[in-house]
């Protein structure tokens, strides 16, 4: 993803389609999304309401607007869920994963189970440190894995502390401008 980036061949506008795996190979979803925003050290996706989530069971229509991070060679993604009526942010959940790949039609990603619940006062929950460890030695992580994921964990809990954006609690249209404007920590660096 990070080649796509910097050629700039990912467009506002352009569907995006969301394919997350987990590391022993399966597939767990794909969810449609579209390109907001991008730098060559940011992709920022938007999910609107009603788009498709897709199964191996079953196809849901999600109701929540999204607006989805990928920092470049980033071991982690920010999702920030607003209300579709009121545009309030509800909270913001963060991905540890293998960093993100672009094959030019589906961004595809595997999810290492390690999440960050970031509510709208700031206060950061950590959730599915087991599933970590237990997916961990099922499918025997190599250690770069394991070090990459607590690193992702590790830099997550800092960012969502200082209240860096994207981690604000600043409405939709403020973040969807401030995305367009590249104002996210990740543009900085």
């Amino acid at each position: 993803m990070a080649g796509a980036l910097r050629a700039g061949t990912l467009h506002a506008g352009t569907p995006l389609p969301i394919a997350v795996g987990k590391y022993g190979g399966q597939r767990r979803f794909v969810v449609e999304t579209t390109v907001l925003a991008t730098s060559p050290a940011l992709l920022v996706a938007r999910g609107a309401v009603g788009r498709r989530f897709v199964t191996a069971d079953a196809v849901r229509q999600l109701q929540t607007v999204t607006l989805e991070y990928f920092p470049a060679g980033r071991w982690y993604n920010v999702l920030s869920h607003y209300d579709p009526t009121t545009g309030a942010l509800e909270r913001h959940f963060c991905n540890v994963l293998a960093p993100a790949t672009w094959d030019g039609a589906t961004l595809s990603y595997v999810d290492l189970d390690l999440d960050l619940a970031v509510g709208r006062d700031g206060r950061a929950v950590v959730e599915d440190v087991a599933d970590f460890r237990r997916n961990a030695r099922i499918w025997r992580y190599p250690t770069t894995i394991r070090h990459g994921a607590l690193a992702a964990l590790r830099e997550l809990r800092a960012l969502a502390a200082s209240g860096t954006p994207p981690f604000t609690a600043d409405p939709l249209g403020v973040a969807e401008a401030r995305a367009l404007a590249g104002g996210t920590v990740w543009d900085r660096r």
